[in-house]
C-alpha cells in the first residue's frame, strides 16, 4: 500500500519539479542581462546606502493658552505622527491582510508574492505586478523610487533585508503608517482618518481601514471623493481579505459594504471654524515666521513652521475672544455698518496678548485693524503727554493750567497753530486733572509745550516701543493724538501705566516643541521700566477719575472695580477711541471705516465719539471679562512735596477781566502769566495784587497817554482801550 502511495505521488513531485525549474530559468532568463548591473547594486547598496526611518513632513499644530488647538499649520503635506499603540488591533490587522499578510513573519520579502508577480510580469511582457512588502514599500517611498525593472526589484528587496536587520518590526510599520500617501494631502493614518471620516485614528474601525487600505496603491483614485464605483470595489476586496483573515465575519463584512462612503474632506481644518486661519493664528504664524530658535534663514524657519511637525503654545484666550464678540454685539445689536471695530486686550504683568477683534471676516478682510491699521489716536495720547509731564518736567494732576480757548501756537516757520476745544468750548482755567476730565485740547497743547515735546516724544516712544526709524515726531500737534498709533500699540502703552510703569514686551508664543516633544523654546517675559512707578500712579490716578466723572464715565464697571482710561476721538470723527484698564487687563477699542477716514456723524443717533461706542463696548467686555473676579485697588501716589502751582509758557499772555462798575461792565486785560493768579471757583484768571495794568486816557488836550497803573486801581478810572503789554516790558514787572 506504502509502495503504491509512493507511485502515486511520483508524477506530482515531477511537475513541481519541473515547474520550479521552469521558474529559475525564467528568473535566469529575466535576470540574465541585468546581471552585472544587478550584482553591482547588490554589493553598493549592502554597504553604502544609509537607511534611517526618520519622519517625512509634518504639520504644525496650534494651542491656545487652555491647550486646545486653535490652528494647523502646513504647506502640501498634512501629517501628524502616531505611534503604534494608538492604533486599534483590527484597524491593523486589516491593513495588513490587504498589504501584506505575511508582515510579521518574512524578513523583508516576501519569495512567495515576488514568484507570483515574477510570473505574472513574465507572462505579460513586462512589470504589472509589484509583490512588494511594506518593508519593501518603504524603500521605494524612501531610496529607489518607481522605475519600472529588475535592477529596481533587487535593489529594493536587498535594501529591505537591511532594513529588517537595523529596525524592528514595529518601528517599521510604525514608519509606514506615518509615511504612506491616502490622497487628498493626507500623510499618515492620523491626516487619513480626520480627511475622510473627521475621527481621530484611535476611532477607526475595520470599515474604515478597508476603505484607507483600498487607496495606499492609488491614494489621488478619490481626490475628488466622486470615483465611488471604483473604490468602492476596493473597499470591497479589502474587506474580502479581512473575512479571509478571520478579522470579521460575513455578516460584518456585509455590514461595512452597505456603509457610505466619505463624500466630503473632513478634516477639522475644514469643519472646525477654531481652527481656521484667523487675525490671530496669522500673528502667530508671523511670530514663527521670525523667530530665531527655528533657523538662522527664513527658509530654514519656513520649512520648520508648515513641515516641521511643531507644537506651539500661544497667549490666546479664547473665552476672551468670545466675550469681546459679544460685547460689540450688546453695545452694536444691528452691527457696525461701514465701519468696524477693533481690539486688543494685553496682560500688563507678562505682555501676554490675550485676544483681538482684527476686523471684518479674515478670509474677506486680512489686514489686521488691531496690529496693522495706524489711526489717529486722538485725545487718547493725551494720556503720554500727562505722563511726560509728570515723569520729565516734575509737573502733577494738581497744578493749574488754562484750558481756554480757541488758542494759538506760535509755529515757526509754519503759520500758526490754531486750536480748538471740543464743540468750540470756551474751557477754563483749572487743574491739569480737570483738563484730563474735560479733555482740553487747549489745555493740553499747553501742556505739551510746558513739558517740552521732546520730552513727550520721548515718554511715548518708551511706553508705545517705538524705535528711532518709528519715532514720533515734535509736533505741535503730537499733544492732539495726530501722529497714528495701532489698537495693540495702545493696549501695551496703557498696560505699562498699570504695571506700574514697567513695560512688558508683548507676545504671543509661549512655548515651542519640536516633533519628538524637545522644547525649542520656552517664554520668559521680559521688561523694560518706560516711567517711573510714582508717575505710573499719578497717570493712573488722574484716569481713573476721568472714568468716574470725566470722558470715559460710560467705561465705568457697575461691579465696583476700580478702572481707568482715556477717551479719543479724531478731527471730523473718523476715529473714536476707548483705551483704559483694570489691575487685571488692559483693553484698547478703535472704531472707524476700515479702509478710509469716513465721518462717523449718526451712530446711534449721536455723533460717533471715543466715550459713546468704545467706552460702553470696554464696559461690557470688562463686566464680563471680570464677573467672578476678585476686585483689586489701584496703588495710591505718594504725598506730593509741593503746593499747586500755574503751569503756562514763558511768552504766554493771560487774560484777566477788571469790572470797571456796574454801569460800564467789564473790560479785558493781558498780563505775562506771571502776573495773574487762578480762581479756581470760576474758571478764570484774576491779576496779581502787585500787576500792572496799561491803560490809555485823553489827555485834558485832547493827546491819548498810554499810563501803568496798579490793576486794582483801574475800577476807579475811565480807560479808553486797552493793549497788550510788549513782551520786552515784564522785565521790568509790568
Amino acid at each position: 500500500m506504502r509502495s503504491f502511495r509512493r507511485l502515486l505521488r511520483l508524477p506530482v513531485l515531477l511537475v513541481m519539479a519541473i515547474a520550479f525549474a521552469v521558474l529559475l530559468t525564467s528568473v535566469g532568463m529575466a535576470i540574465a542581462p541585468h546581471s552585472k548591473e544587478a550584482l553591482f547594486a547588490v554589493e553598493r547598496e549592502r554597504i553604502d546606502v544609509a537607511l534611517n526611518l526618520s519622519p517625512g513632513a509634518q504639520r504644525t499644530e496650534v494651542y491656545g493658552s487652555d491647550g486646545n488647538g486653535i490652528g494647523i499649520l502646513r504647506y502640501d503635506i498634512d501629517r501628524e505622527l502616531v505611534k503604534i499603540s494608538q492604533v486599534p488591533e483590527e484597524v491593523l490587522a486589516t491593513l495588513l491582510a490587504v498589504e501584506d499578510n505575511k508582515f510579521w513573519l518574512h524578513n523583508g520579502v516576501d519569495i512567495r508574492a515576488i514568484s507570483r508577480a515574477m510570473i505574472q510580469n513574465i507572462t505579460s511582457g513586462g512589470i504589472t505586478q509589484g509583490g512588494s512588502t511594506i518593508t519593501q514599500q518603504i524603500v521605494k517611498l524612501r531610496i529607489v523610487g518607481n522605475e519600472s525593472s529588475f535592477s529596481r526589484k533587487i535593489r529594493e528587496a536587498v535594501l529591505a533585508a537591511r532594513l529588517e536587520e537595523e529596525f524592528t518590526k514595529q518601528e517599521i510599520l510604525e514608519f509606514y503608517l506615518n509615511e504612506i500617501y491616502f490622497g487628498n494631502g493626507a500623510y499618515g493614518l492620523q491626516a487619513a482618518a480626520e480627511t475622510y471620516f473627521g475621527k481621530d485614528v484611535g476611532e477607526l474601525d475595520v470599515g474604515d481601514a478597508a476603505f484607507l487600505a483600498g487607496l495606499i496603491r492609488s491614494p489621488g483614485i478619490y481626490d475628488g471623493f466622486d470615483d465611488t464605483e471604483v473604490v468602492g470595489k476596493r473597499r470591497s476586496m479589502s474587506l474580502q481579505s479581512a473575512e479571509d483573515a478571520g478579522i470579521i465575519d460575513a455578516e460584518a463584512r456585509k455590514r461595512f459594504e452597505q456603509r457610505g462612503l466619505p463624500d466630503r474632506n473632513r478634516s477639522p481644518q475644514r469643519t472646525d471654524e477654531t481652527l481656521r486661519r484667523d487675525y490671530f493664528l496669522d500673528e502667530v504664524t508671523e511670530a514663527l515666521l521670525k523667530h530665531p530658535a527655528l533657523g538662522e534663514t527664513y527658509q530654514e524657519r519656513f520649512a520648520q513652521v508648515y513641515n516641521g511637525g511643531l507644537r506651539v503654545w500661544t497667549t490666546f484666550d479664547a473665552t476672551l475672544q468670545r466675550q469681546m464678540e459679544e460685547a460689540v454685539r450688546e453695545v452694536l445689536p444691528e452691527g457696525t455698518g461701514d465701519f468696524e471695530v477693533a481690539m486688543a486686550s494685553v496682560d500688563p504683568s507678562s505682555g501676554a496678548v490675550r485676544a483681538f477683534i482684527g476686523g471684518p471676516e479674515f478670509a474677506e478682510f486680512q489686514f489686521n485693524l488691531a496690529t496693522q491699521g495706524r489711526r489717529q489716536p486722538g485725545s487718547s495720547f493725551k494720556t503720554y503727554v500727562l505722563a511726560a509731564a509728570v515723569e520729565k518736567a516734575g509737573l502733577f494732576p494738581f497744578d493749574t493750567i488754562s484750558g481756554k480757548g480757541p488758542c494759538t501756537f506760535p509755529n515757526p516757520p509754519n503759520v500758526d497753530y490754531e486750536v480748538d476745544n471740543f464743540n468750540e468750548n470756551d474751557g477754563v482755567v483749572g487743574t491739569v486733572q480737570f483738563a484730563v476730565l474735560k479733555s482740553s485740547n487747549c489745555g493740553f497743547v499747553r501742556l505739551g509745550l510746558r513739558t517740552g515735546l521732546e520730552n513727550v516724544v520721548e515718554v511715548a516712544n518708551r511706553l508705545l516701543g517705538r524705535d528711532a526709524e518709528n519715532s514720533f515726531r515734535p509736533y505741535l500737534s503730537l499733544s492732539l493724538g495726530a501722529q497714528e498709533v495701532t489698537p495693540l500699540e495702545q493696549a501695551v502703552a496703557y498696560a505699562a501705566i498699570a504695571n506700574d510703569g514697567l513695560r512688558m514686551e508683548p507676545y504671543y508664543i509661549s512655548k515651542i516643541e519640536d516633533a519628538s516633544g524637545s522644547v525649542l523654546y520656552q517664554h520668559v517675559p521680559r521688561g523694560r521700566r518706560a516711567i517711573k512707578s510714582t508717575t505710573a500712579a499719578w497717570v493712573t490716578e488722574a484716569l481713573e477719575q476721568n472714568v468716574i466723572a470725566g470722558t470715559g464715565r460710560r467705561a465705568r464697571l457697575e461691579s465696583g472695580q476700580p478702572s481707568a482710561g482715556k477717551t479719543g476721538t479724531s478731527q471730523d470723527f473718523s476715529d473714536a477711541w476707548y483705551v483704559g484698564f483694570t489691575p487685571h487687563l488692559s483693553t484698547s477699542i478703535w472704531m472707524g471705516h476700515p479702509e478710509e477716514k469716513v465721518s462717523m456723524t449718526d451712530i446711534q443717533g449721536r455723533d460717533g465719539t471715543g466715550g459713546w461706542i468704545p467706552a460702553r463696548v470696554w464696559a461690557a467686555y470688562m463686566t464680563r471679562v471680570l464677573q467672578d473676579q476678585e476686585v483689586l485697588s489701584f496703588g495710591q501716589p505718594p504725598p506730593p512735596q509741593r503746593n499747586s502751582q500755574l503751569l503756562y509758557l514763558s511768552d504766554e499772555m493771560c487774560a484777566v477781566d477788571i469790572q470797571l462798575d456796574q454801569d460800564r461792565g467789564a473790560m479785558q486785560f493781558d498780563l505775562p502769566c506771571s502776573m495773574v493768579e487762578v480762581d479756581l471757583n470760576s474758571g478764570s484768571f484774576v491779576a496779581h495784587p502787585e500787576a500792572n495794568c496799561r491803560i490809555t486816557e485823553l489827555s485834558n488836550v485832547g493827546v491819548h497817554r498810554d499810563q501803568y497803573l496798579n490793576c486794582g486801581l483801574v475800577p476807579g478810572r475811565d480807560p479808553v482801550t486797552t493793549t497788550t503789554v510788549p513782551s520786552e516790558e515784564k522785565e521790568n514787572g509790568t
